[in-house]
Protein backbone atom coordinates (compact mmCIF):
# COMPACT_ATOMS: atom_id res chain seq x y z
CA UNK A 1 0.00 0.00 0.00
CA UNK A 2 1.55 3.30 -1.11
CA UNK A 3 0.13 5.51 1.66
CA UNK A 4 3.20 5.36 3.88
CA UNK A 5 2.66 8.57 5.87
CA UNK A 6 2.01 8.18 9.59
CA UNK A 7 -1.72 8.17 10.26
CA UNK A 8 -1.56 8.31 14.05
CA UNK A 9 -2.53 11.98 14.30
CA UNK A 10 -4.54 12.24 11.10
CA UNK A 11 -8.29 12.67 10.79
CA UNK A 12 -10.07 9.72 9.18
CA UNK A 13 -12.59 10.67 6.49
CA UNK A 14 -14.96 8.77 4.22
CA UNK A 15 -16.27 10.49 1.10
CA UNK A 16 -19.67 10.31 -0.61
CA UNK A 17 -19.58 11.65 -4.18
CA UNK A 18 -22.69 12.53 -6.17
CA UNK A 19 -23.05 12.15 -9.92
CA UNK A 20 -23.81 14.85 -12.45
CA UNK A 21 -22.08 14.31 -15.79
CA UNK A 22 -19.46 16.93 -16.61
CA UNK A 23 -20.37 18.74 -13.40
CA UNK A 24 -18.37 15.99 -11.71
CA UNK A 25 -15.37 18.22 -12.48
CA UNK A 26 -16.58 20.34 -9.54
CA UNK A 27 -16.01 17.29 -7.33
CA UNK A 28 -12.56 16.90 -8.89
CA UNK A 29 -11.73 20.38 -7.60
CA UNK A 30 -13.08 19.60 -4.12
CA UNK A 31 -11.06 16.39 -3.96
CA UNK A 32 -7.92 18.17 -5.14
CA UNK A 33 -8.21 20.57 -2.18
CA UNK A 34 -8.95 17.79 0.32
CA UNK A 35 -5.95 15.82 -0.92
CA UNK A 36 -3.69 18.81 -0.19
CA UNK A 37 -4.43 18.51 3.53
CA UNK A 38 -1.79 16.22 5.15
CA UNK A 39 -3.91 15.86 8.30
CA UNK A 40 -6.76 14.06 6.49
CA UNK A 41 -6.65 10.31 5.91
CA UNK A 42 -9.24 9.20 3.35
CA UNK A 43 -10.18 5.63 4.29
CA UNK A 44 -13.25 5.02 2.12
CA UNK A 45 -15.30 6.42 -0.74
CA UNK A 46 -18.68 5.81 -2.30
CA UNK A 47 -19.88 7.29 -5.58
CA UNK A 48 -22.47 7.09 -8.31
CA UNK A 49 -22.24 8.02 -11.99
CA UNK A 50 -19.57 10.75 -12.33
CA UNK A 51 -19.02 10.26 -8.60
CA UNK A 52 -18.11 6.62 -9.32
CA UNK A 53 -15.50 7.75 -11.86
CA UNK A 54 -13.98 10.14 -9.34
CA UNK A 55 -14.19 7.53 -6.58
CA UNK A 56 -12.40 4.71 -8.36
CA UNK A 57 -9.61 6.93 -9.73
CA UNK A 58 -9.18 8.57 -6.32
CA UNK A 59 -8.93 5.16 -4.64
CA UNK A 60 -6.46 3.76 -7.15
CA UNK A 61 -4.32 6.90 -7.00
CA UNK A 62 -4.16 6.85 -3.20
CA UNK A 63 -3.12 3.21 -3.16
CA UNK A 64 -0.64 3.67 -5.98
CA UNK A 65 1.03 6.93 -5.00
CA UNK A 66 -0.58 8.54 -1.96
CA UNK A 67 -2.20 11.97 -2.11
CA UNK A 68 -0.13 13.17 -5.08
CA UNK A 69 -0.89 9.94 -6.92
CA UNK A 70 -4.61 10.56 -6.44
CA UNK A 71 -4.35 14.18 -7.58
CA UNK A 72 -2.48 13.13 -10.72
CA UNK A 73 -4.94 10.33 -11.45
CA UNK A 74 -7.89 12.72 -11.26
CA UNK A 75 -6.10 15.21 -13.52
CA UNK A 76 -5.51 12.44 -16.04
CA UNK A 77 -9.14 11.30 -15.86
CA UNK A 78 -10.63 14.72 -16.54
CA UNK A 79 -7.97 15.45 -19.13
CA UNK A 80 -9.08 12.32 -20.97
CA UNK A 81 -12.74 13.33 -20.67
CA UNK A 82 -11.94 16.78 -22.05
CA UNK A 83 -10.13 15.22 -25.02
CA UNK A 84 -13.12 13.10 -26.05
CA UNK A 85 -15.20 14.22 -29.05
CA UNK A 86 -18.41 15.88 -27.94
CA UNK A 87 -20.48 19.03 -27.85
CA UNK A 88 -17.68 20.76 -25.96
CA UNK A 89 -15.41 20.41 -28.99
CA UNK A 90 -17.41 23.18 -30.68
CA UNK A 91 -16.90 25.69 -27.87
CA UNK A 92 -13.12 25.93 -27.83
CA UNK A 93 -13.10 29.69 -28.50
CA UNK A 94 -15.19 30.42 -25.37
CA UNK A 95 -13.85 30.72 -21.84
CA UNK A 96 -15.08 28.26 -19.23
CA UNK A 97 -16.98 31.01 -17.41
CA UNK A 98 -18.72 32.06 -20.63
CA UNK A 99 -19.66 28.44 -21.28
CA UNK A 100 -21.17 28.22 -17.79
CA UNK A 101 -23.66 30.91 -18.82
CA UNK A 102 -24.50 29.21 -22.11
CA UNK A 103 -27.78 27.35 -22.50
CA UNK A 104 -26.35 24.47 -24.46
CA UNK A 105 -29.81 23.17 -25.35
CA UNK A 106 -30.36 26.27 -27.48
CA UNK A 107 -27.36 25.66 -29.73
CA UNK A 108 -27.85 24.04 -33.17
CA UNK A 109 -25.61 20.98 -32.48
CA UNK A 110 -27.47 20.20 -29.27
CA UNK A 111 -30.85 20.66 -30.94
CA UNK A 112 -29.79 18.29 -33.72
CA UNK A 113 -28.56 15.70 -31.24
CA UNK A 114 -31.71 16.06 -29.15
CA UNK A 115 -33.96 15.48 -32.16
CA UNK A 116 -31.92 12.44 -33.16
CA UNK A 117 -31.99 10.94 -29.65
CA UNK A 118 -35.76 11.34 -29.41
CA UNK A 119 -36.26 9.20 -32.49
CA UNK A 120 -33.42 6.69 -32.12
CA UNK A 121 -32.27 4.92 -28.98
CA UNK A 122 -28.65 4.16 -28.05
CA UNK A 123 -29.28 0.63 -29.31
CA UNK A 124 -29.93 2.11 -32.77
CA UNK A 125 -27.12 4.66 -32.70
CA UNK A 126 -24.51 2.59 -30.89
CA UNK A 127 -25.12 -1.10 -31.64
CA UNK A 128 -21.49 -1.99 -30.78
CA UNK A 129 -22.00 -0.50 -27.29
CA UNK A 130 -18.87 1.66 -27.56
CA UNK A 131 -18.16 3.72 -24.47
CA UNK A 132 -15.32 6.28 -24.65
CA UNK A 133 -14.77 6.01 -20.88
CA UNK A 134 -13.67 2.38 -21.02
CA UNK A 135 -10.19 3.05 -22.38
CA UNK A 136 -9.11 5.74 -19.86
CA UNK A 137 -10.53 3.74 -16.95
CA UNK A 138 -8.64 0.65 -18.07
CA UNK A 139 -5.40 2.64 -18.30
CA UNK A 140 -5.82 4.63 -15.08
CA UNK A 141 -7.17 2.04 -12.64
CA UNK A 142 -5.62 -1.23 -11.49
CA UNK A 143 -8.79 -3.10 -10.53
CA UNK A 144 -6.81 -6.10 -9.32
CA UNK A 145 -5.15 -3.80 -6.79
CA UNK A 146 -8.58 -2.69 -5.57
CA UNK A 147 -9.74 -6.31 -5.30
CA UNK A 148 -6.82 -7.11 -2.99
CA UNK A 149 -7.18 -3.97 -0.83
CA UNK A 150 -8.51 -4.52 2.71
CA UNK A 151 -7.92 -1.22 4.50
CA UNK A 152 -9.48 1.18 1.99
CA UNK A 153 -13.19 0.69 1.20
CA UNK A 154 -14.71 1.65 -2.15
CA UNK A 155 -18.37 1.33 -3.15
CA UNK A 156 -20.19 2.25 -6.35
CA UNK A 157 -23.78 1.50 -7.24
CA UNK A 158 -25.78 0.86 -10.39
CA UNK A 159 -29.50 0.38 -11.07
CA UNK A 160 -30.89 -2.93 -12.33
CA UNK A 161 -33.06 -2.05 -15.33
CA UNK A 162 -35.36 -5.03 -14.91
CA UNK A 163 -36.14 -5.08 -11.20
CA UNK A 164 -35.28 -1.46 -10.21
CA UNK A 165 -33.02 -2.69 -7.42
CA UNK A 166 -29.74 -1.08 -6.50
CA UNK A 167 -26.60 -3.16 -6.85
CA UNK A 168 -23.58 -2.13 -4.82
CA UNK A 169 -20.14 -3.07 -6.09
CA UNK A 170 -17.33 -3.20 -3.52
CA UNK A 171 -13.60 -3.93 -3.50
CA UNK A 172 -14.35 -7.60 -4.10
CA UNK A 173 -16.22 -7.22 -7.41
CA UNK A 174 -15.58 -3.71 -8.70
CA UNK A 175 -14.64 -3.58 -12.39
CA UNK A 176 -14.56 -1.37 -15.46
CA UNK A 177 -18.07 -2.58 -16.30
CA UNK A 178 -19.30 -1.71 -12.81
CA UNK A 179 -18.09 1.89 -13.22
CA UNK A 180 -19.54 2.15 -16.73
CA UNK A 181 -22.84 0.77 -15.41
CA UNK A 182 -22.88 3.32 -12.59
CA UNK A 183 -22.39 6.10 -15.18
CA UNK A 184 -24.73 4.66 -17.82
CA UNK A 185 -27.30 7.30 -18.71
CA UNK A 186 -29.95 5.41 -20.73
CA UNK A 187 -30.37 8.30 -23.18
CA UNK A 188 -26.70 8.03 -24.16
CA UNK A 189 -25.58 4.42 -23.76
CA UNK A 190 -27.05 0.92 -23.99
CA UNK A 191 -27.44 -0.78 -20.63
CA UNK A 192 -24.27 -2.38 -19.30
CA UNK A 193 -24.68 -6.13 -18.76
CA UNK A 194 -23.06 -7.67 -15.68
CA UNK A 195 -23.70 -11.27 -14.62
CA UNK A 196 -26.49 -11.46 -17.17
CA UNK A 197 -28.34 -8.39 -15.81
CA UNK A 198 -28.65 -4.95 -17.49
CA UNK A 199 -27.72 -1.85 -15.48
CA UNK A 200 -28.27 1.89 -15.80
CA UNK A 201 -26.97 4.90 -13.90
CA UNK A 202 -26.55 4.38 -10.15
CA UNK A 203 -27.98 7.82 -9.40
CA UNK A 204 -31.51 6.50 -9.89
CA UNK A 205 -31.25 4.32 -6.77
CA UNK A 206 -28.37 5.82 -4.79
CA UNK A 207 -26.79 9.20 -5.37
CA UNK A 208 -24.56 7.93 -3.83
CA UNK A 209 -25.05 4.80 -1.66
CA UNK A 210 -23.97 5.95 1.80
CA UNK A 211 -25.40 3.58 4.40
CA UNK A 212 -23.54 0.58 2.96
CA UNK A 213 -20.22 2.43 3.25
CA UNK A 214 -20.91 3.55 6.82
CA UNK A 215 -21.58 -0.05 7.78
CA UNK A 216 -17.99 -0.88 6.80
CA UNK A 217 -16.30 2.16 8.39
CA UNK A 218 -14.70 2.64 11.79
CA UNK A 219 -15.32 5.91 13.62
CA UNK A 220 -14.72 8.69 11.09
CA UNK A 221 -16.18 11.76 9.38
CA UNK A 222 -18.48 11.34 6.36
CA UNK A 223 -18.04 14.20 3.88
CA UNK A 224 -20.74 14.40 1.21
CA UNK A 225 -19.82 16.28 -1.96
CA UNK A 226 -23.06 17.44 -3.58
CA UNK A 227 -23.41 18.70 -7.14
CA UNK A 228 -26.95 17.88 -8.28
CA UNK A 229 -29.05 21.05 -7.81
CA UNK A 230 -31.96 20.86 -5.37
CA UNK A 231 -33.43 24.29 -5.93
CA UNK A 232 -34.41 25.87 -9.23
CA UNK A 233 -35.65 29.46 -9.14
CA UNK A 234 -37.78 29.28 -12.31
CA UNK A 235 -40.52 26.81 -13.15
CA UNK A 236 -39.41 24.54 -16.05
CA UNK A 237 -41.46 25.33 -19.15
CA UNK A 238 -39.80 23.88 -22.23
CA UNK A 239 -39.83 20.11 -22.86
CA UNK A 240 -36.07 19.93 -22.27
CA UNK A 241 -36.24 21.96 -19.05
CA UNK A 242 -39.04 19.74 -17.76
CA UNK A 243 -37.14 16.56 -18.61
CA UNK A 244 -33.97 17.86 -16.97
CA UNK A 245 -35.86 18.83 -13.81
CA UNK A 246 -37.50 15.39 -13.63
CA UNK A 247 -34.03 13.84 -13.73
CA UNK A 248 -32.78 16.17 -10.99
CA UNK A 249 -35.77 15.36 -8.79
CA UNK A 250 -35.40 11.61 -9.26
CA UNK A 251 -31.69 11.71 -8.44
CA UNK A 252 -32.24 13.95 -5.40
CA UNK A 253 -35.08 11.81 -4.07
CA UNK A 254 -32.80 8.81 -3.55
CA UNK A 255 -30.28 11.07 -1.83
CA UNK A 256 -32.80 12.62 0.55
CA UNK A 257 -34.42 9.31 1.48
CA UNK A 258 -31.05 7.79 2.35
CA UNK A 259 -30.06 10.81 4.41
CA UNK A 260 -33.42 10.65 6.17
CA UNK A 261 -32.82 6.99 7.03
CA UNK A 262 -29.42 7.85 8.49
CA UNK A 263 -31.03 10.75 10.34
CA UNK A 264 -33.53 8.33 11.88
CA UNK A 265 -30.68 6.16 13.18
CA UNK A 266 -29.04 9.21 14.73
CA UNK A 267 -32.31 10.25 16.36
CA UNK A 268 -32.68 6.76 17.86
CA UNK A 269 -29.10 7.00 19.12
CA UNK A 270 -29.91 10.31 20.81
CA UNK A 271 -33.00 8.78 22.40
CA UNK A 272 -31.01 5.82 23.71
CA UNK A 273 -32.75 3.25 21.51
CA UNK A 274 -29.57 2.31 19.63
CA UNK A 275 -26.02 1.79 20.85
CA UNK A 276 -23.96 4.95 20.40
CA UNK A 277 -20.67 3.10 19.86
CA UNK A 278 -22.17 1.07 17.01
CA UNK A 279 -24.56 3.50 15.33
CA UNK A 280 -23.44 6.95 16.45
CA UNK A 281 -19.74 6.83 15.66
CA UNK A 282 -19.80 9.21 12.67
CA UNK A 283 -19.66 12.95 12.09
CA UNK A 284 -21.37 14.33 8.98
CA UNK A 285 -20.41 17.21 6.69
CA UNK A 286 -21.47 18.49 3.28
CA UNK A 287 -19.55 20.46 0.68
CA UNK A 288 -21.73 21.90 -2.06
CA UNK A 289 -21.47 24.75 -4.57
CA UNK A 290 -24.23 26.84 -2.95
CA UNK A 291 -25.98 28.73 -5.76
CA UNK A 292 -23.33 28.48 -8.46
CA UNK A 293 -24.30 25.20 -10.11
CA UNK A 294 -27.99 26.05 -9.75
CA UNK A 295 -27.39 28.95 -12.14
CA UNK A 296 -25.83 26.67 -14.75
CA UNK A 297 -28.17 24.98 -17.23
CA UNK A 298 -28.57 21.23 -16.74
CA UNK A 299 -27.66 20.70 -20.40
CA UNK A 300 -24.05 21.66 -19.60
CA UNK A 301 -23.68 18.28 -17.87
CA UNK A 302 -22.97 17.09 -21.42
CA UNK A 303 -20.33 19.75 -22.07
CA UNK A 304 -16.87 18.19 -21.90
CA UNK A 305 -14.95 21.25 -23.10
CA UNK A 306 -11.60 21.43 -21.24
CA UNK A 307 -12.16 25.12 -20.47
CA UNK A 308 -15.54 24.38 -18.89
CA UNK A 309 -14.19 21.41 -16.91
CA UNK A 310 -11.38 23.55 -15.53
CA UNK A 311 -13.85 26.30 -14.66
CA UNK A 312 -15.79 23.75 -12.58
CA UNK A 313 -12.53 22.43 -11.10
CA UNK A 314 -11.60 25.93 -9.93
CA UNK A 315 -15.10 26.40 -8.51
CA UNK A 316 -14.76 23.13 -6.60
CA UNK A 317 -11.38 24.06 -5.17
CA UNK A 318 -12.60 27.52 -4.12
CA UNK A 319 -15.74 26.04 -2.53
CA UNK A 320 -13.70 23.47 -0.58
CA UNK A 321 -11.25 26.17 0.52
CA UNK A 322 -14.11 28.27 1.89
CA UNK A 323 -15.58 25.23 3.61
CA UNK A 324 -12.29 24.41 5.34
CA UNK A 325 -11.87 27.98 6.51
CA UNK A 326 -15.22 27.74 8.26
CA UNK A 327 -15.32 24.10 9.36
CA UNK A 328 -11.77 22.70 9.52
CA UNK A 329 -11.76 22.60 13.32
CA UNK A 330 -14.95 20.50 13.31
CA UNK A 331 -13.48 17.61 11.31
CA UNK A 332 -12.87 14.76 13.71
CA UNK A 333 -14.74 16.60 16.49
CA UNK A 334 -18.38 17.16 15.52
CA UNK A 335 -20.87 17.21 12.66
CA UNK A 336 -21.50 20.40 10.72
CA UNK A 337 -24.88 19.19 9.44
CA UNK A 338 -27.71 17.86 11.60
CA UNK A 339 -29.39 14.98 9.78
CA UNK A 340 -32.01 14.59 12.52
CA UNK A 341 -33.53 17.87 11.34
CA UNK A 342 -34.83 15.99 8.32
CA UNK A 343 -37.29 14.07 10.48
CA UNK A 344 -39.56 16.23 12.68
CA UNK A 345 -42.71 17.73 11.22
CA UNK A 346 -42.91 21.47 11.71
CA UNK A 347 -40.85 24.59 11.29
CA UNK A 348 -37.11 24.90 11.87
CA UNK A 349 -35.86 26.02 15.28
CA UNK A 350 -36.09 29.74 15.90
CA UNK A 351 -33.31 31.68 14.21
CA UNK A 352 -32.26 28.83 11.91
CA UNK A 353 -32.41 29.61 8.20
CA UNK A 354 -33.49 26.85 5.82
CA UNK A 355 -30.52 27.77 3.59
CA UNK A 356 -27.99 27.94 6.42
CA UNK A 357 -27.47 24.18 6.53
CA UNK A 358 -26.58 22.65 3.14
CA UNK A 359 -28.66 19.54 3.84
CA UNK A 360 -31.62 21.46 5.25
CA UNK A 361 -32.47 23.78 2.38
CA UNK A 362 -35.68 21.93 1.66
CA UNK A 363 -36.31 20.52 5.12
CA UNK A 364 -39.79 21.98 5.50
CA UNK A 365 -40.91 20.25 2.29
CA UNK A 366 -39.29 16.91 3.06
CA UNK A 367 -39.82 16.35 6.78
CA UNK A 368 -43.36 15.02 6.76
CA UNK A 369 -42.99 12.88 3.64
CA UNK A 370 -39.64 11.49 4.81
CA UNK A 371 -41.06 10.59 8.21
CA UNK A 372 -44.02 8.77 6.62
CA UNK A 373 -41.71 6.81 4.29
CA UNK A 374 -39.46 5.82 7.16
CA UNK A 375 -42.44 4.75 9.26
CA UNK A 376 -43.68 2.49 6.46
CA UNK A 377 -40.17 1.05 6.03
Amino acid sequence: MARTESTASRRRVALALQGGGSHGAFTWGVLDRILEDPTIDIIGVTGASAGALNAVVLADGLLRGGREGARQGLRDLWGAIGAMPGLGSLLWLMTGEAQSRLRLEQTPPYIAWDALSRNFSPYDLNPMKFNPLRDPLTKLVDFERLHAEKDFQILVCATNVLNARRRIFTNEDISVDAILASACLPQLFPAVEIDGQPYWDGGYTGNPAMAALLHRMPKCDMVVVRIDPIIRVDVPRTPREIEDRITELSFNTTFWLEMSWIGLLLRLVEEGELDRERFGRFFFHCIEPADELEKIAASTKRNNSPAFLHYLFDLGRATAESWFKEHDAAVGQKSTVDLTRLLPVGTPPAGVSERADPLSRLVSDWREQGARNLHRA
